[in-house]
């Protein structure tokens, strides 16, 4: 309990700092008897200054992978306020999560169809009978590309950090009292993994794989594995078997959600891709590729819980 917690060096107690794009994030250590109105100002002020430096990088130019870690920011925002609302407004906490949640799915589109094109392309052979399909697909996906700039660059993506931290803020340093941070981080995270288990659970009881099942459970331990970051050095013990389980659990449905969203996306755009019998190929060989990796992940779950 005497490990220290990572935390941003700009969350100092003090009047609200404004989220800047250049802000290195890098984390100072601070005990376990930092209040837990600070930790969550410390980790909520990283993390988002992380997010506005991917925006400000987007704008200055269109890189896929910006986009992907400035979800992956997002996500981690989501799962930090869910880690707080017992603290927070409730209203407004589901509030700044649904603001993350747009803005990911803002810049998620983009990275479905670069997903689908590494799906259609894996070898020379594909690439070969899926030619005329690929190229659609590089100009859906640039079309993408520049409506998630438009889109994230016209949201303002630090003001709205800015607003959310400012409220949060507020929120806390109204409170009377709050409970240490080691208890606090502690029934979260366990309530956190009690949600995963229930959804490993519904997944694994039916004799026959369920995407949605699957699906949840990934989400679920997405968010576990996020508060265990957060908050390991003040939690009993490592953590870090656990952590290195539940990424490779993500991966492996991370691999069958690939392969569901590019055959959704495929389907969905059949008309404007054109070249029917080619859409209809690639559909069949996705729906294959689904149908083993749901499998794989099901049995995967089997023996893991």
């Amino acid at each position: 309990m005497n490990s220290p917690i990572l935390m941003s060096a700009t969350a100092e107690a003090g009047p609200f700092t404004p989220i800047s794009d250049d802000d290195s994030g890098e984390a100072n250590s601070l005990t376990v008897v930092t209040s837990t109105g600070e930790a969550f100002v410390c980790l909520a002020t990283s993390i988002s200054a992380d997010a506005a430096r991917r925006a400000r990088a987007l704008h200055l130019k269109a890189d896929p992978e910006v986009l992907h870690k400035l979800r992956v920011a997002l996500r981690r925002l989501r799962s930090l306020w869910w880690a707080y609302e017992p603290l927070l407004d409730r209203k407004d906490s589901e509030l700044r999560r649904g603001e993350f949640k747009s803005l990911a799915n803002a810049a998620g589109k983009t990275r479905d169809w670069d997903v689908l094109r590494e799906l259609l392309g894996t070898d020379l052979v594909m690439q070969h009978a899926f030619a005329s399909l690929l190229e659609s697909v590089d100009r859906h996906r640039a079309d993408a590309l520049s409506f998630s700039r438009q889109t994230i660059g016209n949201a303002g993506v630090a003001q709205v950090l800015q607003r959310a931290l400012a409220g949060a803020r507020r929120q806390l340093e109204s409170r009377t009292t709050n409970p240490a941070i080691a208890g606090f981080a502690e029934e979260r995270v366990e309530s956190a993994e009690k949600a995963l288990k229930k959804r490993a659970k519904r997944a694994i009881q039916p004799e026959h794989p369920d995407y949605a099942a699957l699906h949840d459970v990934r989400i679920a331990g997405k968010k576990l594995r996020y508060l265990l970051e957060f908050f390991s050095p003040v939690l009993d013990g490592s953590h870090q078997a656990t952590i290195e389980l539940l990424t490779s659990v993500q991966d492996e449905l991370g691999k069958l959600n690939d392969f569901v969203t590019s055959e959704t996306l495929l389907r969905e755009y059949a008309l404007q891709l054109g070249g029917f019998a080619a859409v209809e190929e690639a559909v069949r060989h996705l729906g294959d590729q689904k149908k083993r990796r749901m499998c794989i992940a099901h049995e995967m779950l089997r023996t893991t819980w």
